[in-house]
């Protein structure tokens, strides 16, 4: 059994922790003790180290590299450095970002020898890490995301009796909620369907038919939510991965996502794609999911896409590299 420290500060966004908390369950049944601290003394004395908080393009941090053990880093994506526009508001904010994304690079040039691996979340997250920073392909492993399958199941009544439009984000300006309201918006249809956002955000929507949600839910509530709905509306601008994709999928919940990006790789040809920049392509998604009166057909192939994320899978996978990181 090897000690596998791993780094987990107590301000981590909620995705994060979503992956480590599930990965650590499992990572004892491949050999691995998982000891999650911020404690960097407590973590000396593990044998190798897992960072699994690197988002935005953050490299890691100075304080892990100090404890000269093998270190495995999982950077989740870099949406800052690709969509910078995205992240600032204000021409001060904008200096403020562009800086931060040049400061990123120059650290991963410094600590990059310092990594056995790179682990991130989708084929197109390698990319375009290998293309804004300073990483070779060959110190990048794609493990992706799992989801909780207890959980988010198919309801034992498929009948669709006031089906509605969902959207559930943070509401950064890369979700493109902004878009999805003016495509609901634009949708002519008498009767069409009601959007409910669920959103973590202060947005105030007085547009009829758009019900706001902004209580946190329980994760049962959030499947309760996927679970009636008549389709998900996930056009991103920028995702990783896209964990409500799969969740959506698994709750048989059509999905309306976004092509060209982490959400197509994730939600291959299960799902309807868009551009997420156009209105009219959005409207008209919606538009088809209401005229389409066998929902199932909206998601060829999801039971076998499913099987591909699986924070079991995952676990595996990780506890692999922590074996490897000891031996070289």
């Amino acid at each position: 059994m090897i000690n596998v420290g791993v780094y987990k500060p107590k301000d981590l966004p909620e995705s994060f922790r979503v992956c480590i908390d599930n990965i650590c369950l499992y990572l004892v049944v491949h050999g691995c003790n998982p000891l999650m601290s911020d404690d960097t003394d407590a973590l000396a004395k593990c044998d190798v180290i897992w960072d699994p908080r690197a988002g935005g393009g953050n490299a890691p941090l100075d304080l892990l590299i100090d404890l000269n053990k093998p270190l495995v880093v999982t950077l989740h994506g870099i949406g800052p450095i690709i969509y910078p526009h995205l992240y600032y508001a204000g021409f001060r904010h904008k200096l403020e970002v562009l800086f931060g994304n040049f400061k990123k690079k120059l650290k991963w040039r410094k600590q990059l020898k310092h990594c056995y691996k790179i682990a991130t979340v989708s084929e197109f997250s390698k990319t375009v890490i290998t293309k804004y920073l300073p990483i070779p392909k060959n110190k990048i492993e794609v493990i992706y995301n799992g989801f909780d399958d207890q959980t988010f199941t198919q309801p034992i009544k498929s009948e669709y009796t006031a089906p509605y439009f969902l959207h559930i984000s943070n509401d950064e300006s890369r979700k493109n909620v902004s878009l999805i309201i003016e495509a609901y918006k634009n949708l002519k249809m008498d009767n069409k369907w009601p959007l409910k956002l669920k959103l973590s955000s202060s947005r105030v929507v007085d547009t009829p038919g758009i019900e706001l949600i902004t209580e946190r839910l329980s994760d049962e509530e959030i499947a309760a939510l996927y679970q009636h709905a008549g389709a998900f509306v996930f056009p991103s601008i920028y995702e990783g991965f896209g964990i409500p994709i799969v969740e959506a999928l698994a709750c048989g919940c059509p999905v309306i996502t976004s092509r060209d990006t982490a959400c197509e790789e994730v939600g291959k040809n299960s799902v309807l794609l868009v551009d997420p920049y156009s209105k009219d392509e959005i409207s008209n998604a919606m538009k088809k999911v209401m005229e389409t009166s066998d929902k199932l057909s909206l998601m060829e192939g999801a039971s076998d896409l499913l099987a591909s994320y699986s924070w079991k899978s995952a676990a595996k996978q990780y506890a692999q590299l922590f074996k490897d990181a000891i031996k070289n």
